[in-house]
Order: structure tokens, then sequence, then C-alpha cells
């Protein structure tokens, strides 16, 4: 016995299964494609994250903290030059040499 379907109606139902397949293709890509734009802009971000501060240190902050050194072995040395700095700063370790005793 012949199957009772209206070969119509099969033909409408594969038309509208073809047409939700097709939907279905499309929105399986764009999540595919919003997957991978969001990897790569989360390894950017990790990256940057990561990276910033040790760039900020190496290209802005290094020279000085190197200038503000050298500044202060400057001032150091200009300091001890100062007359009776040298006599005060060995008075001082003397009263902490006897107060320590």
């Amino acid at each position: 016995m012949p199957p009772s379907y209206d070969y119509l109606e099969l033909k409408r139902l594969m038309d509208t299964n073809a047409t939700l397949l097709k939907e279905n293709n499309e929105l399986l890509k764009k999540i595919h494609r919003n997957g991978l734009i969001g990897f790569w802009f989360r390894i950017v971000w990790y990256t940057l994250l990561i990276g910033l501060p040790f760039a900020l240190y190496f290209y802005v902050l290094e020279p000085y903290f190197t200038t503000l050194g050298a500044s202060y072995e400057t001032f150091s040395a200009g300091i001890q030059e100062i007359p009776g700095w040298k006599q005060f700063v060995d008075a001082m370790e003397s009263f902490r040499a006897q107060d320590g005793e």
C-alpha cells in the first residue's frame, strides 16, 4: 500500500527544512566567527594586560629612575663637600654607637 502522503505537502516540508538548514548554517557561522574574534581579542587583551606594565617601565620610567639615581649620587657626593658635614655625620655615628652599648 502506498503511503497516504500528499506529495505537495512533502515538498513544502522539505523546502521548509532546507530554509531552516540554511538559517541554522548562517547562525553557526556567526557563532564560530564571534568565537574566533573573542579568542583573538582575549589574547590581545591579556598580552596588553601583562606586557604593558613591562613596556611602561622599560620605555617610560626606567630613564627617569636612571636619571634620578645618577642625580642622587651627584647629590650625595655634593653634600659630602659641605664644610662640617663629615664631622656632623661622624659625631652622629659615634653618638649612635654610644647609645647602642
